[in-house]
């Protein structure tokens, strides 16, 4: 089983995507039954930061992630062998008004933590034929919660409706193609990009709108995506 950070770099390798189909028909009935702060179409500006899911980018921290969701956010560091690896945070079973999937918390943790966080890994399991899991002892944990949070990845289980998602956000400020399945309908202003994937995982990406071309933008272009 791939972990939820492979599944999260695989599809942002094919850069980005998202998902919600059953869970659409409440969207578009305007049902919810989250708080109006936990929703993945809920996406608020303020200034020159964005809050979704009850987190604000830039701001929160893991320490905030895990107030709100408790023993269901896991940590831990993944590495492939012989590479320093990269802080795994994410909420496993995420339900937000119907719409179920993990939400993939990214970081700004520096390569030298993280390597120190390995180092002093409680314990290392395999993933797959060439990765590592590894736990964290509960000092350490303790410091990685006070990372801040750089991006959120959203899965949704089901797949996305394009009527419902321009409903819901309005129409996309760029539309890129890339390859022969996905569209990546952009929202700068929102630091938000959505990947509607007709054979492979959706995803909704998240990020400082500051820092939107950088990190969701230009990796698409560099990857061949075109209008």
């Amino acid at each position: 089983m791939k972990s939820p950070l492979a599944i999260a770099l695989t599809a942002a390798a094919a850069v980005l995507a998202v998902a919600f189909a059953m869970p659409l028909l409440h969207m578009v009935r305007g049902v919810a039954s989250t708080p109006a702060d936990g929703l993945p179409w809920q996406v608020q500006r303020h200034g020159e930061a964005i809050e979704v899911f009850g987190l604000r980018l830039p701001g929160s921290t893991l320490a905030d992630a895990q107030a709100r969701w408790g023993d269901g956010l896991q940590l831990a560091v993944v590495a492939e062998r012989g590479q320093g690896g990269a802080l795994e945070a994410y909420v496993d079973s995420f339900d937000g008004g119907g719409i179920g999937g993990r939400l993939v918390l990214a970081t700004g943790l520096s390569a030298a933590a993280v390597g120190k966080l390995r180092d002093n890994a409680v314990r290392s399991e395999a993933l797959g034929a060439s990765a590592l899991r590894y736990t964290l002892r509960s000092d350490d944990r303790a410091e990685a919660l006070r990372s801040g949070i750089t991006g959120l990845s959203f899965i949704p289980s089901a797949r996305l409706d394009g009527a419902a998602l321009q409903q819901r956000f309005g129409p996309p400020g760029e539309r890129l193609k890339l390859g022969r399945t996905q569209v990546h309908w952009l929202y700068p202003a929102l630091g938000l990009a959505i990947v509607v994937d007709s054979q492979g995982k959706d995803l909704l990406q998240y990020a400082a709108p500051a820092e939107f071309e950088s990190r969701l933008r230009a990796p698409l272009l560099a990857a061949g995506a075109t209008p």
